[in-house]
């Protein structure tokens, strides 16, 4: 398995660490978006239910994020556009279901 894709996968199966991990995690997950088309079918599935576990996660992960940072902010500063969607945590934590949202991403 890719190793990203298997750091990220274990980063989001426990999701009981600090803001700026979930930080490093969200940026892993940048660099997977990066070579998403390159994963074998079977890393596509992992990837997926990795981020569906993210999207589950979100209310957590964004309160631990919204400590260290404030994900808006973060957005403008670094021009992260909408397809980049772990980027928008705290939008999702907003939906009525929220956890129903995930799409692949292609």
């Amino acid at each position: 398995m890719n190793n990203l894709l298997h750091e990220y996968q274990i980063g989001v199966e426990f999701p009981d660490v600090s803001g700026a991990e979930f930080l490093d995690l969200l940026n892993i997950r940048d660099e997977i978006a990066q070579i998403q088309a390159n994963l074998t079918e079977k890393e596509q599935t992992i990837l997926m239910k990795a981020d569906q576990l993210l999207i589950k996660n979100c209310g957590l992960i964004y309160h631990e994020l919204s400590r260290f940072i404030n994900l808006s902010n973060y957005r403008l500063q670094k021009q992260i556009k909408p397809h980049q969607w772990w980027w928008y945590l705290d939008v999702l934590v907003s939906l009525p279901n929220g956890t129903q949202i995930y799409q692949k991403t292609a």
